[in-house]
């Protein structure tokens, strides 16, 4: 009997739920970040960090920086456990419309899933309009 409720998991045996520890922080500043011969600009007031990419060629490097598939997925996955953590959200913008978001702000959609980048939030309006750009 023993082994049966073992062999179940804590979940199938009643245990009670965890309760996700949070510690919020208030950030406030701007960096100036140089990649690729261009400016990054990364503010941070109160609760949410915004991320300036300056170009999609700029936006690519930074995706490719943070690894491809199994170590893609880790690396936003941890950045999401500290921003959840700290109860802070990361906004990655471009061309003037947000076309991320991650953290405690983050609502990932089927895009997300289906581009295998959850938890980080892809806002469709923002790809449209950095694509709007782009063909100008």
């Amino acid at each position: 009997m023993e082994a049966q409720r073992r062999a179940q998991g804590p979940r199938a045996r009643g245990c009670p739920r965890v309760v996700l520890l949070q510690i919020p922080l208030e950030i406030v500043g701007e960096v100036h970040a140089a990649v690729a011969d261009e400016t990054v600009v990364i503010t941070a007031s109160s609760d949410t960090i915004t991320i300036d990419i300056p170009s999609f060629r700029v936006g690519l490097l930074a995706l490719r920086g943070v690894g491809w598939g199994k170590q893609r997925s880790e690396t936003i996955s941890r950045a999401n456990a500290v921003l959840q953590l700290t109860a802070l959200s990361a906004q990655f913008r471009m061309a003037g419309g947000t076309v991320a978001m991650l953290g405690s702000a983050a609502r990932p959609g089927a895009v997300s899933r289906i581009l295998g980048l959850a938890p980080l939030e892809i806002r469709l309006s923002g790809l449209f309009s950095l694509l709007r750009s782009l063909w100008r």
